[in-house]
């Protein structure tokens, strides 16, 4: 696991990576670990009823067997638990933040968001939003800004750019079934959209602060080879030696 930025990081620890079968095996021959059937059996020296040595030859287990026992697997290596380590770290700082804080960053950052966290996201929005004053009619319309914001937002921190004015008619049009002109955006939704832009924002940099702090932390430590473990072995702010 790279540690770039606080929104990657958020994405990371909660995705796991697999390594290629090849890089495995060299992270293995660099631990020393050996493993193999080998010939697939063992000598044992006997005595027999004369009391001479005799040599008997039993089948050794082999891969397949019905035996319950831990055998290395592609996790083990160095490099995943350096990731598991880092991991954890963010989602501590993650776990620090009040629960409907945590389901709006994983809408935006995590690989498996789902409905519900959108649907939370949605409501901490809007109810931050302070649009009481408008109309019935301009109050509905701005709910749904409110959800066109977010996705606008998630798509902007994911390298892509801001819904344009008719995809955010285009979602209040689907859900208020009332014909929006984007020729009115200037006039009527252009100052909402802003305010409801600022709100995301500033729920987004809530979010990533505490991950921010641990990034920071880490990034702060001596620069070493990704598979060196001494990096995460130390605690966030801890000196390198």
């Amino acid at each position: 696991m790279r540690i770039i930025s606080a929104r990657q990081a958020w994405h990371d620890s909660l995705h796991h990576n697999r390594d290629s079968v090849l890089a495995v095996a060299a992270q293995k021959a660099e631990l020393g670990r050996k493993h193999g059937t080998g010939e697939g059996k063992v000598i044992v020296m006997l005595e027999d009823h004369d009391g001479q040595q005799v040599a008997r030859t039993y089948k050794s287990r082999q891969k397949g067997d019905n035996v319950h026992e831990t055998r290395p697997g592609r996790r083990l290596s160095t490099d995943q638990c350096a990731h598991m380590l880092a991991a954890g770290l963010i989602m501590q700082a993650i776990d620090t933040l009040p629960k409907p804080v945590q389901h709006f960053g994983h809408y935006l950052y995590s690989p498996t968001a789902t409905f519900n966290d959108l649907s939370i996201a949605h409501g901490m929005v809007w109810l931050s939003s302070g649009l009481d004053k408008l109309t019935d009619k301009q109050r509905c319309r701005a709910y749904w800004m409110a959800l066109a914001a977010i996705q606008s937002h998630k798509r902007i921190v994911s390298g892509g750019e801001e819904l344009a004015p008719g995809e955010v008619c285009m979602i209040m049009e689907e859900r208020t079934g009332c014909r929006i002109n984007p020729s009115n955006w200037a006039r009527d939704y252009a100052e909402v959209w802003a305010h409801l832009a600022k709100k995301v924002d500033g729920l987004d940099r809530t979010a990533l602060r505490p991950v921010a702090e641990v990034v920071e932390s880490l990034l702060s430590a001596e620069e070493l080879s990704s598979n060196d473990y001494d990096r995460w072995i130390r605690q966030p702010g801890e000196k390198a030696a």
